[in-house]
């Protein structure tokens, strides 16, 4: 049964797993995109495993392939429809935690918005890696920070100041580069802004 449709994949849920199946571009040469489908599996695959390492609760690997990845399936709700303004400090905490990790292994996640957020007993899993890369540069760090503050502002317009303002305390608490990555965020942010006022 698909159950999505992204830009780059689709996704089926089959005996309870995830098969996530990369689809051919017709627009591109069959030989460059046999090349970028397999190498972002590959990626993906290498960053769920890293991030489970890192001690982040994310879906296991059943079976890679080329082109797929086989995973399992997380049977949750996801962040976007539970979080509140009653779990939210709790949930942000979770979060911020499970990003920490991540960065300090060096695990960029590339597309932190609640969506890729699911809840199962009481923990937060991370899901599509996709666009995840590994990075110790501070700037993707901080732009990693940025896509969930861009969601939280964008799906979460109610309680978004309470969750960003425990998940920044949490992720500084837990990650030892924190200062850093935090003031680059801000540097950022500016440079958002002056985009704006310039357009």
């Amino acid at each position: 049964m698909q159950i999505a449709h992204g830009a780059e994949a689709v996704i089926l849920k089959e005996n309870g797993s995830i098969l996530k199946k990369r689809v051919r571009k017709g627009y591109r040469l069959p030989v460059i995109d046999d090349k970028l489908r397999r190498k972002r599996t590959k990626s993906e695959a290498t960053l769920l495993r890293a991030a489970r390492r890192a001690g982040v609760h994310v879906p296991g690997i059943l079976e890679e392939s080329d082109f797929s990845l086989k995973m399992e399936f997380i049977e949750g709700e996801k962040v976007r429809d539970a979080i509140s303004a009653g779990n939210a400090a709790e949930l942000a905490g979770k979060i911020a935690g499970s990003v920490a990790r991540l960065h300090n292994y060096g695990i960029i996640h590339g597309d932190l918005t609640t969506s890729n957020m699911i809840i199962k007993e009481n923990e937060v899993y991370l899901i599509d890696f996709g666009l995840g890369f590994q990075s110790k540069r501070a700037e993707d760090k901080a732009v990693d920070l940025y896509v969930l503050k861009e969601a939280l502002e964008s799906t979460h317009h109610e309680i978004k100041e309470i969750v960003w303002r425990m998940a920044i305390e949490a992720y500084g608490e837990k990650f030892d580069e924190a200062k850093k990555v935090i003031k680059t965020l801000h540097e950022i942010e500016k440079r958002g802004r002056y985009r704006e006022r310039a357009g």
